[in-house]
């Protein structure tokens, strides 16, 4: 299930993750995400010497090197949100276009087609026409 309800600028979303990792999540309203976000940079910060730090904070030059593991969260933050408001707004577009979409019970998922499991999660899918013998042409 979509949390959002809305159409959502994926520019934005990756802009805002581009100034601070996990603004872009709260502009989503995925707050879980956006907390796991912060965590992943705070954990991040733990690989990064300390005058690095000292460096990114004050403005002055730094080894690009030393601040890989926080530049990479920094990048997959960015990349996560961009990546959640497209799939919102594709969710958003199928449900508005009124396309029969299931969903998972269990994860919540879209499930593609006729599939008898979800795709995200494994769980077997019961289909509401369940006295209809499966019908499969293998030609």
């Amino acid at each position: 299930m979509v949390q959002t309800r809305s159409r959502k600028r994926p520019w934005l979303a990756a802009l805002l993750s581009a100034i601070a990792p996990a603004f872009g999540h709260l502009y989503l309203r995925r707050w879980l995400r956006a907390l796991g976000w912060i965590g992943a940079t705070m954990l991040s910060t733990l690989f990064v010497p300390d005058a690095t730090l000292d460096a990114l904070v004050s403005g002055h030059p730094f080894a690009w090197l030393d601040a890989a593991p926080l530049l990479a969260v920094s990048l997959l933050s960015v990349l996560d949100a961009y990546r959640l408001a497209v799939v919102n707004n594709y969710l958003l577009r199928l449900r508005s276009a009124g396309e029969a979409m299931t969903v998972c019970p269990d994860c919540g998922r879209p499930v593609e087609g006729e599939l008898e499991f979800c795709q995200w999660c494994g769980t077997t899918l019961d289909r509401v026409n369940t006295d209809e013998p499966a019908h499969h042409d293998f030609q």
